[in-house]
């Protein structure tokens, strides 16, 4: 049994890794932290972002975007979460870094991530799983589909000696 989950959820919002996270803390009473680590200069930005748009109102539309849709993902499973968002320090840390160290911060007993490859080819989101799975001390959980795509709720009615499914 869970105590503590905390999940991260990032540009690419990871619905399945948020999915699995309210299904485990309802299976196990447990308390769900979310959180959002910013990026402040994305890779995407390139080096004359700045020169060419806004960016740190872009990286602040799509911060927020993330929190709506999640805020609307636990509205609609009924569960409350704590919300936690953290800025990527320019030290060189890296998100799996922040995100094993939030972990152990908040005492979690379990960490739930996406599988979804964020990056171009995939490149950066692996290494990111990979650095929490070496510097978490609790478990972690990599989800690679919503627990809605998962596991479709099958309604059973049975009438007169006949069984009839709907998915």
């Amino acid at each position: 049994m869970y105590q503590h989950i905390l999940v991260a959820v990032g540009p690419g919002f990871s619905e399945a890794a948020l999915s699995t996270a309210i299904a485990r803390a309802r299976d196990s009473r447990a308390r769900l932290t979310i959180l959002h680590v910013i990026d402040s200069a994305p890779w995407w930005a390139g080096w004359q972002a700045d020169m060419l748009c806004d960016t740190p109102a872009l990286v602040n539309q799509l911060a927020l975007a993330i929190r709506r849709n999640s805020e609307k993902m636990l509205r609609r499973a009924g569960i409350e979460a704590q919300w936690r968002t953290r800025t990527l320090p320019r030290d060189g840390r890296s998100i799996g870094r922040l995100i094993a160290a939030e972990a152990e911060l908040l005492d979690a007993d379990l960490v739930v991530l996406g599988a979804k490859r964020h990056r171009f080819f995939g490149i950066g989101w692996s290494h990111v799983r990979n650095t929490v799975c070496r510097r978490s001390r609790c478990e972690v959980l990599i989800a690679s589909a919503s627990v809605a795509e998962e596991a479709p709720v099958i309604s059973a009615s049975f009438a007169r000696g006949q069984s009839r499914v709907q998915a």
